[in-house]
């Protein structure tokens, strides 16, 4: 224990929440973009994260190159690994991973979960689509940008009736008013009502 102490004290802020998404997934993370994406997410809600990162509009959205390299000394240090290419946290990152969780204030672990569970359940074509619909500058370089927003419509009426998101949000993506989404919907045999499925909601 005294030895993870030791290491939490050298641990960066961007390790700590790297850590601490890991935690919040149950130990590992859906894919290398959907951790991109959500780290991406943080750094929004978190200012001296984004102060270590800088993300830049790349082939699938929002990258950072200081990511990668924080990744990097997160594996060579034993507390990550990749299994069928899947961020994996190991036995003794997990063991660190929760010291951090536990001594995290309230407000951040709740942002964390909630980013976690949000992304974590949405296909590709759905985290592709949330964001370049609310980050629109991060998908400037997209190879695949032109492809996803032809079916907005499909893609947010479809996540709407899963309920993965929220009426509110579902025109956002859709880019159309509320009012005509809701007749799309019904038309495709969607309820058109709220559901709390955003991020922080």
């Amino acid at each position: 224990m005294k030895a993870l102490r030791n290491l939490l004290a050298e641990t960066s802020i961007t390790e700590k929440y790297i850590l601490m998404l890991l935690y919040a997934a149950g130990g590992k993370v859906r894919g290398k973009l959907w951790f991109e994406k959500e780290m991406f997410e943080l750094s929004k809600a978190f200012s001296e994260l984004a102060d270590e990162l800088e993300f830049n509009a790349y082939s699938y959205g929002p990258f950072s190159e200081a990511l990668d390299e924080y990744v990097d000394m997160l594996e060579n240090s034993g507390l990550i690994t990749f299994e069928n290419s899947k961020l994996k946290l190991t036995d003794r990152g997990f063991e660190l991973a929760k010291i951090v969780w536990n001594s995290a204030s309230e407000r951040e672990r709740s942002i964390v979960e909630s980013t976690v569970k949000f992304l974590e359940e949405l296909e590709l074509d759905e985290l592709l689509l949330y964001i370049y619909a609310t980050h629109p500058e991060m998908a400037e370089k997209s190879d695949v940008k032109d492809k996803i927003l032809r079916k907005r419509e499909e893609i947010a009426l479809r996540m709407l009736e899963k309920g993965k998101i929220s009426l509110n949000l579902a025109a956002k993506l859709a880019n159309m008013p509320e009012t005509e989404l809701i007749e799309r919907a019904i038309k495709h045999g969607i309820k058109p009502f709220d559901v709390q499925g955003d991020i922080g909601e």
